[in-house]
Formats: structure tokens, C-alpha cells, sequence
């Protein structure tokens, strides 16, 4: 139970942190509609779900020996949150100041496609997830632990990205978003601009 409780506690803060997750799924509610925005959170899930998994099974030490594999994704995911980071900006020019912004309908799997996408972008959750686990679960230790802990990434992630989802998409805030939303854009493709560049330019 201890195990489980340490598992729980750190991957909590890092859920609550904000990052390009987040930061996604937030866009998602506010400019386009709950639905949308609980597809991406269920692919983020998705992407976090893969990564523990990957951690449980010894990714890390894959990427310790073939270091060039972490830089290919390392690459590709980089760029992929430049290109979102693009089409944040780009959609800012469509919104004219003049007018109400129209809202492009997004589809369910499209958007859970962006959710997947962009936490795949980042290894680094997978030596994160290394890093917890090897730490935290004893070397030894049984099948079920293991399915426990995963549990309970999978349990706690699903449970804030849906909160997420559901109170960034409330009347009030989507109002708001959309009397500002060039700004709004702008700032989250540069946000997102900048958690790009910073996986670019890692080292490990």
C-alpha cells in the first residue's frame, strides 16, 4: 500500500504541473467543446497509459543502450509541438476582431489524435516513469504490484484530465474565449512553441 500511495502522490504533482498535456486539453475545452476536449484528454490517457507501460517493461534501459532512439523521438516529438504551436497561431489570424470567431467543429478522433500525439511528443514520461519505478517498486517485486501501480496512473490521470475537461468547457469561460481568443492562440502557440523548442534543444 505504501508503494501505491508514493506512486499516487508523484504522479499527481506532475499531472497538476502544467505542460504541453494540459495546456492542450484546456485549448481543446475552451475554443472548441467538452466533447472534443475529453477525446484528447482520453488520448493523452492514452499516451500516458503507454509510457508506464513501456517504463514497466524497460524502456529506459533501451534508451540508455541505443541513446539515438531517444533522439528520434525526441526529435519528432519536438517538432510535432512546433507544428501545433503553428497552427495555434495561424488559426489566430482567421479570428477577426470585428466579429464572433466561428468555431470549427473537432472531430472525436481527431482530437483524440492530438491528445495521443502530443503526450507521445515527450520520452522524457517514460524515463520519468523509469525513474519513479525503479526508485519506488522494489526490484522483486510481484505481477500484481506492478498492475497495481499501473492502475493507479491510469486511474488518477483519467480522473484529472476529464476535471480539466469538464471545467475549462463551462459557458462562462468558452464566452470569454471567445471575445479573446486571437490572444488566447497566440499565447498557447507560444507556449506550446516553447515546450517544442526546449525538447529540441535537451540533451538526454
Amino acid at each position: 500500500m505504501d508503494t501505491l500511495i508514493a506512486v499516487a502522490l508523484v504522479h499527481l504533482v506532475v499531472l497538476v504541473i502544467p505542460g504541453p498535456d494540459v495546456l492542450l486539453v484546456s485549448q481543446t475545452a475552451v475554443g472548441r467543446s467538452r466533447r472534443a476536449a475529453l477525446f484528447a484528454g482520453a488520448g493523452v490517457v492514452t499516451g500516458i497509459a503507454a509510457w508506464a507501460l513501456l517504463a514497466l517493461l524497460g524502456i529506459g534501459i533501451l534508451f540508455q543502450n541505443f541513446a539515438w532512439i531517444h533522439g528520434v523521438i525526441r526529435v519528432a516529438g519536438g517538432a510535432y509541438l512546433l507544428y501545433m504551436a503553428y497552427t495555434l497561431w495561424r488559426s489566430s489570424f482567421g479570428a477577426g476582431a470585428a466579429h464572433a470567431p466561428t468555431v470549427t467543429p473537432l472531430g472525436d478522433w481527431k482530437a483524440y489524435r492530438s491528445g495521443l500525439l502530443t503526450n507521445l511528443a515527450n520520452p522524457k514520461a517514460a524515463i520519468f516513469f523509469g525513474s519513479v519505478f525503479s526508485s519506488v517498486i522494489p526490484a522483486h517485486s510481484s505481477a500484481g504490484l506492478r498492475m497495481g501501480v499501473f492502475a493507479v496512473i491510469l486511474g488518477l490521470s483519467l480522473v484529472w484530465f476529464a476535471l480539466v475537461a469538464l471545467g475549462m468547457s463551462t459557458a462562462p469561460l468558452q464566452a470569454r474565449y471567445l471575445r479573446a481568443r486571437r490572444t488566447i492562440d497566440r499565447v498557447a502557440g507560444t507556449l506550446m512553441a516553447g515546450f517544442g523548442t526546449l525538447l529540441l534543444a535537451s540533451k538526454d
